[in-house]
């Protein structure tokens, strides 16, 4: 099997102080200063999850710490058969004021035929997101986070040489209140940059934009839909076009407890076009349906 042709399946295949009163003066002092806005802190939190596959831009707070396991599916691609499992085990910890801090591990199975030709596929890797709020919502009327997320894929496809695919995504995270308690929106704006090998490394990077609005129906209950558009390149910037897609699909986001949330989303190819081939839909470099569920716990 060609290395292109994997490199594709693999594509296809996402404390505080305490104060005692018999130590204050029986005098009442003047009130306390109110805290300063900052980016870092919202009066009203918005899920993360709560939007799909796009994502809000809350951070967490210095000190905090929580998990997350999240399972991605990907169905469907052109002149075959392909069914794409993946698993990333992510912690998340607030390192400072602004800024979280996330290392996950990462692994998927691709059972796939393509053209008549077994493309089976098994692979491993790990990553960090790192998370830096820019803006807040109380402050300046939107949240806007910007994201880094380096990370590597070992890859031991069926009928040719294992590779090592290594992944820089660049993203921006945006969201804000329409209705406080009630309705939300969100928009995220990413390119992910893509080395695929044994050197001479292939290049190919992927844009994408999407937007989603979360409705709070009970709470903790938050209901959305989303709409998302992809480009595939194939070099690291936007001159070689390979092909592009249209997802949409709705989602729900349930805080079972304090601490837990589970959350899930569909997102279904509408339109698009590979490079080179014919049809409405880019089955070439993205799946046509994709799938998302996640358990998070906050400690």
């Amino acid at each position: 099997m060609s290395s292109k042709l994997t490199a594709a399946i693999l594509a296809l295949s996402a404390a505080s102080a305490t104060a005692f009163a018999a130590d204050l003066p029986s005098r009442k002092g003047a009130p306390a200063a109110p805290a300063p806005l900052s980016a870092c802190t919202e009066s009203e939190g918005i899920p993360t999850d709560a939007f799909g596959f796009t994502t809000g831009s809350d951070v967490g707070d210095p000190g905090s710490f929580g998990a997350s396991l999240t399972y991605g599916g990907a169905f469907g691609t052109r002149a075959g058969r392909l069914n794409s499992h993946s698993a990333v085990l992510q912690g998340s910890y607030g390192l400072a004021p602004c800024l979280e801090v996330g290392p996950y591990l990462l692994g998927g199975f691709s059972n796939a035929r393509i053209g008549g030709v077994s493309a089976d596929e098994r692979s491993l890797g790990a990553g960090v997101e790192i998370k830096y709020k820019l803006l807040g919502r109380d402050l300046h009327g939107i949240g806007l986070t910007a994201v880094i997320d380096p990370s590597f894929n070992r890859a031991d496809p069926d009928g040719a040489a294992r590779f090592t695919t290594y992944n820089t995504g660049l993203r921006l995270f945006a969201d804000t209140a329409l209705a406080p308690g009630k309705l939300y929106a969100a928009l995220n704006l990413s390119q992910d940059l893509t080395w695929t090998g044994p050197d001479p490394y292939g290049r190919s990077s992927t844009f994408s934009v999407g937007g989603a609005l979360a409705w709070q129906v009970l709470e903790g209950v938050y209901l959305s839909g989303e709409v998302r558009h992809m480009r595939a390149y194939d070099t690291l910037g936007f001159s070689k076009e390979a092909g592009h897609a249209t997802f949409a699909g709705p989602g729900i986001y349930w805080q079972a407890t304090k601490d837990l949330a589970i959350s899930a989303a569909y997102n279904v190819q509408l339109a698009g076009k590979a490079k080179g081939e014919p049809g409405n839909l880019d089955l070439t470099n993205f799946s046509q349906h994709l799938v998302k569920v996640k358990l998070a716990y906050s400690f």
